[in-house]
């Protein structure tokens, strides 16, 4: 069973790695459709953005890997301070080797009161080793969409 379970391993990997970014892909749009949803209800704008600690955004385009934040923005459409704790936050534990990329500029996403999400759209990258694995994209309407992929070699280092 022992030899068995050593040849049969190697193969699962790849397996192992589509349904883990096929999960990745379905948790980050639901939370994306959520912040959407929390600007319209609340009539207030909403961020989302990677964050390490689930208090404050890292600022880091590589970083949503580690986790992310949805929370209400300040008035200047800064980190939420005045405005309580993060509505959302969310600890992945991704192996080594996973990387979840947003597109260059856009380090956050801020949903608007009337659902729009504002500036360009954003892109997020699930990468597991360099190959692209799945993407979520926000245009500006605040339509959230995502696929599967296999790209190898896809993702930028």
């Amino acid at each position: 069973a022992a030899v068995l379970c050593a040849i049969a391993l190697p193969g699962l990997q790849p397996l192992l790695d589509r349904q883990r970014a096929a999960s990745a892909r379905q948790v980050l749009g639901s939370h994306l459709a959520f912040a959407r949803l929390a600007a319209i209800q609340q009539r207030q704008a909403i961020r989302v953005c990677a964050s390490i600690d689930g208090t404050t955004c890292s600022g880091d385009a590589n970083g949503w890997a580690a986790g992310w934040i949805v929370h209400r923005t300040g008035q200047d459409g800064g980190p939420a301070t005045a405005e309580g704790p993060a509505l959302r936050h969310h600890t992945p534990g991704y192996p080594p080797g996973w990387t979840i990329r947003s597109s260059d500029g856009r380090r956050h996403l801020r949903f608007l009161p009337d659902g729009r999400a504002w500036g360009t759209n954003l892109t997020l990258q699930i990468c597991v080793r360099g190959d692209l694995m799945a993407e979520v994209v926000v245009n500006n309407s605040g339509r959230v969409r995502s696929e599967s992929l296999r790209r190898p070699g896809g993702c930028p280092p």
